[in-house]
């Protein structure tokens, strides 16, 4: 037995050490002390994490530098998602991706400002061919920032396979980061499936893990069980000088021994990205906002960070079967959890509730359309991870909304992967109205609009979160207030002008700047609700004329107007 575990051992090490040296190595894209406040493939809502954030002691600023030889592929600029950000195809079959950057160096902010201007917009997703910026390993290529929906400053730094976009672990390119601490596992799960029972019941069982110095246990070890049994684990990780909870690197699960399931945070491709949706316990996650990641893998989870792929043990009468979580980060450092299952006889268990007619059942991921009084949906083939069973509702219970019901589709804590398109009619005497648009609720009962594109008599929308559907009204232009000037005065001593934008319902679709009848670039900063212009050539000494226009989604309008002296 010794020698077989010695054997594994060092295929193990051996495959380990062959994936690490698979990788060209690149130097820090930073020429600070590199602590992490994110990790590769890290959950994220509906999302893993692309690569790795690069702390900036709370500071932007720091310079940011190529890491390799090769040319400038693609620049974005927007107020949401990556912000400012630089892609560069190397020579190697990668492509590095530096985001939420705050400034891009002098000819690259040259060129983008040209492109703008052009264009008449901030938002740029520019393509570039190879030859038109050539760069070499250490080329200063910006700042580091907060651009975009980052959540502080940092840097965002991703590697990708150049031929597939696929993202992958970018420590496995030499990256180095201090880490002798060890995962914590703060909790396990285990999932009673069909006609099964954990500890004499037929729901999940959630178990907070202790820890005494750097071993994890549970305060009752031994759990009793009977039929198919499944499992989940929620965990973080930590280095060295950071406080942060990371995402760890790798999750094994074994039972007496033997491997029956394991994942790896090491590449994944963008179109899978959703699918952490069914990885994780969906239904607790949106309850309790923590993350298990469960061992069942649905029917429909085509997901290809899993490596072993059963994760399902079958628990008999009298069995005993030894289960042990191991927890690793990149570093190797590991935290192990050891339980056992002891069977015993399958309990009576309550028979399942018959589902009365107003719910829809999906099987084998068919296509579905749903028709009531004034709505409908059609539901795509693989929306969902699994065979579900769909409540679907109308009430008149929300007041002032603009169609005769509101219509409910499941529950927000069953996941939907693909979107669904519906259709609302607005009440009699308000068809036509371009005010009017599809929403829903967010988390804090808020209205969200989803859309409100004219078919016919309905409002058509598209969503992949499953809730309450109505037509809400938005009659009301976004706001526009000065920040750092006042309307009619004097700018001398100013080096930019601030605008505060903002619109309570619909949301923001456009935003424009004029100075003397002429477009200026402005920044947008979504999370400070800013426009930002600095001043330029376009103000001239004496008298300038400022004008902000902002729209909203339905198309509401509003216009400032002032007269500054430069």
């Amino acid at each position: 037995m010794k020698i077989k575990l010695l054997i594994l051992f060092l295929l193990l090490s051996l495959i380990s050490f062959s994936q690490e040296n698979a990788y060209p190595k690149y130097p820090s894209p930073v020429k600070i002390p590199v602590y992490l406040s994110a990790t590769f493939a890290e959950l994220r809502p509906n999302a893993f994490h692309a690569g790795v954030d690069i702390k900036t002691h709370g500071v932007e600023g720091k310079e940011v530098f190529a890491v390799a030889d090769g040319y400038v592929s693609r620049i974005g600029v927007s107020p949401y998602g990556y912000g400012k950000v630089i892609y560069i195809t190397h020579n190697d079959g990668f492509t590095s991706v530096y985001a939420h950057l705050s400034k891009f160096n002098k000819i690259i902010t040259d060129f983008v400002k040209a492109k703008q201007y052009e264009d008449k917009s901030f938002t740029q997703n520019i393509i570039l061919e190879k030859d038109e910026f050539l760069i070499k390993k250490g080329d200063y290529l910006g700042l580091t920032g907060n651009s975009g929906s980052s959540g502080g400053p940092h840097l965002h730094y991703e590697i990708r396979y150049t031929e597939t976009q696929e993202p992958v672990n970018p420590l496995y390119f030499g990256l180095k980061v201090k880490d002798n601490i060890r995962p914590h596992i703060k909790g396990l799960s285990i999932y009673p499936l069909e006609n099964s029972a954990v500890n004499n019941s037929d729901t999940v069982l959630y178990m907070k893990v202790l820890k005494n110095d750097n071993r994890h246990y549970l305060e009752m070890p031994v759990i009793t069980a009977n039929g198919n049994i499944a499992f989940g684990i929620n965990a973080f990780d930590q280095a060295d000088g950071s406080n942060n909870k990371n995402g760890v690197y790798s999750i094994e699960l074994y039972a007496d021994d033997d491997l029956i399931f394991s994942l790896f945070s090491d590449k994944y491709s963008y179109d899978e990205s959703r699918y952490i949706n069914s990885l994780i316990d969906y239904s607790y996650y949106v309850k309790e906002n923590e993350r298990f990641v469960r061992t069942e893998i649905d029917e429909f989870n085509n997901l290809t960070l899993y490596e072993k792929m059963n994760g399902v043990v079958h628990v008999d009468e009298d069995d005993t079967i030894k289960m042990k979580y191991v927890v690793k980060d990149y570093n190797k450092n590991k935290s192990v959890l050891d339980f056992i299952l002891v069977g015993t006889a399958l309990p009576e268990l309550a028979e399942k509730e018959i589902l009365p007619r107003s719910y829809y059942r999906i099987y084998d991921g068919e296509q579905i359309n749903i028709s009531l009084d004034g709505f409908e949906s059609e539901i795509p083939e693989f929306a969902f991870y699994r065979d579900v069973a769909v409540k679907v509702s109308q009430h008149d219970s929300v007041e002032n909304i603009y169609s005769r019901f509101a219509y409910q589709i499941g529950n927000e804590d069953i996941p939907m992967h693909k979107r669904m398109t519906i259709r609302v009619r607005p009440k009699d005497g308000f068809l036509g109205d371009t005010t009017l648009y599809v929403a829903t609720f967010n988390s804090k009962g808020e209205y969200v609009f989803l859309g409100n594109k004219i078919v016919n008599e309905y409002i058509e929308a598209r969503t992949n979160v499953l809730g309450t559907f109505f037509i809400a009204k938005d009659s009301i232009a976004p706001s526009i207030k000065p920040v750092n000037f006042k309307s009619n005065s004097s700018i001398i001593d100013n080096w930019s002008l601030r605008v505060e934008i903002d619109d309570n319902e619909s949301g923001i679709m456009k935003y424009d700047m004029y100075v003397n009848d002429e477009w200026v670039l402005a920044d947008y900063d979504a999370k400070k609700k800013l426009l930002v212009y600095q001043i330029d050539n376009h103000i001239k000494k004496g008298r300038n004329n400022l004008k902000v226009i902002v729209t909203d989604m339905v198309g509401n309008k509003r216009v400032y107007t002032t007269t500054l002296q430069r």
